[in-house]
């Protein structure tokens, strides 16, 4: 072998070796995944406001709402994967006084990812300062498996920019994953709109805007 062919050789194989390094071993998928929010994560049954239904609220069967959309693909990437859904509806109503430890079963499911979408119920008359972004903080770490949970948090469904400004500050402190949805209720045809008698349930998203809060969200952990 000649020199240059030597080099030429040598050189190939430092810039594969470089290339290895930065690319690193893949990421093993993930096999555990909370999902915490509000009626549009899961409701069950309330015959008062004509819904009948046990997951999140608006969508027209069990396997059409977001969680159970972004479950399906990640559940491609790994069957086993274990995928829990919970409503904390009070911690909107009660973000500054609410006991975390109501939540104990949560946290010790050890998460390898936080999804928390939630907000509307917030009363913003009772947001000043961060109050309402530090509870999210403070909530998400409880829910923490010691600082090893990777989150990813939504705005809210509908407009409500109170709300959104504190989840967008509690982002940025963690450098969370943000995901905006709230331009989906801008169009009609993302909400069940004459499905349902009752008003607030009919404002919520229907098949299609599940899917579309599932596909928002799920762009952002297949990376």
């Amino acid at each position: 072998m000649t020199k240059s062919i030597f080099m030429v050789s040598l050189l190939m194989g430092m810039i594969l070796v470089s290339c290895n390094k930065e690319d690193g071993p893949p990421e093993a998928p993930l096999s555990k995944v909370l999902v915490i929010g509000n009626s549009i994560t899961y409701h069950p049954p309330a015959p008062e406001v004509g819904w009948n239904n046990d997951w999140g609220m608006a969508a027209s069967a069990a396997d059409k709402d977001y969680v159970s959309v972004l479950s399906d693909s990640l559940k491609a990437r790994n069957p086993d994967i274990e995928i829990i859904r919970e409503n904390v509806y009070p911690f909107e109503r009660f973000f500054e006084t609410l006991d975390f430890e109501d939540y104990d079963y949560l946290k010790e499911f050890q998460a390898e990812l936080l999804i928390i979408r939630l907000g509307e119920n917030v009363n913003s008359a009772e947001v000043e300062g961060y109050n309402l972004g530090r509870s999210i903080l403070d909530f998400a770490d409880y829910l923490s498996d010691n600082g090893k949970t990777k989150v990813l948090i939504t705005t809210t469904f509908w407009e409500n920019p109170v709300v959104n400004s504190q989840i967008e500050w509690a982002a940025a402190q963690q450098k969370w994953t943000l995901v905006d949805i709230t331009h989906l209720s801008a169009d009609d045809d993302n909400m069940a709109l004459g499905e349902y008698e009752h008003e607030g349930v009919s404002r919520h998203p229907n098949d299609k805007g599940m899917k579309a809060i599932a596909n928002l969200i799920w762009a952002y952990i297949k990376k």
